[in-house]
């Protein structure tokens, strides 16, 4: 397989397999980030489609002084921050979804009921979430932008920088104010539930 430098040489030069590659490695990763971002599967399919075809005819202009995925995730926030704006939509925090195992000995499905939460540490979680959720979405944009970048996509400071365009420092700024927020916002709620 090419490297990722090589073929983003060949998309320049207007390849087109070249690019389908690029966007081969990158979309699952961009797919959960707009996710995350639109809160459901077809806006964020579309903004993430929109974000490609941005990227294509953009990429001649790309110069390579980022990542090719920080030049490409800069496009699909500013993206999902129009789409948020026009739309008026929450963002939402989605936890990992449980998974049965595909195999049917019972060893295997013991296991899976046993780390299966009872119901009310469903209803707990649940309630859990939705007051992260709504914390989330009170944030001001930058400093959801950051929050969700780190601690959702777990990217490294100088690539949110990059993707946000600003500098590392102004970005652990907006970490900063976006953690010690939702440390306000929600320890009524954490302290009621202690």
């Amino acid at each position: 397989m090419d490297s990722e430098l090589r073929l983003i040489e060949r998309a320049r030069s207007g390849e087109r397999a070249a690019f389908g590659s690029l966007v081969d490695i990158h979309k699952g990763r961009a797919f959960a980030l707009a996710f995350h971002f639109t809160g459901n599967a077809e806006d964020a399919k579309d903004v993430l489609q929109d974000a490609f075809v941005k990227a294509y005819v953009g990429i001649k202009d790309f110069k390579g002084g980022s990542g090719f995925y920080t030049w490409f995730y800069r496009i699909l926030v500013n993206l999902c921050r129009d789409f948020l704006r026009r739309k008026k939509v929450k963002t939402r925090i989605f936890m990992e979804p449980f998974e049965l195992p595909l195999e049917e000995d019972d060893n295997a499905a013991s296991e899976a009921a046993d780390k299966m939460p009872d119901p009310s540490e469903a209803a707990v979680n649940k309630e859990i979430k939705e007051k992260v959720d709504e914390a989330v979405n009170r944030l001001p944009e930058k400093q959801r932008a950051v929050f969700i970048l780190k601690h959702i996509q777990g990217m490294k400071l100088s690539e949110i920088a990059a993707v946000i365009d600003c500098g590392e420092s102004t970005a652990k700024v907006h970490l900063f104010r976006a953690e010690k927020a939702l440390q306000e916002m929600l320890a009524p709620y954490l302290s009621a539930r202690i």
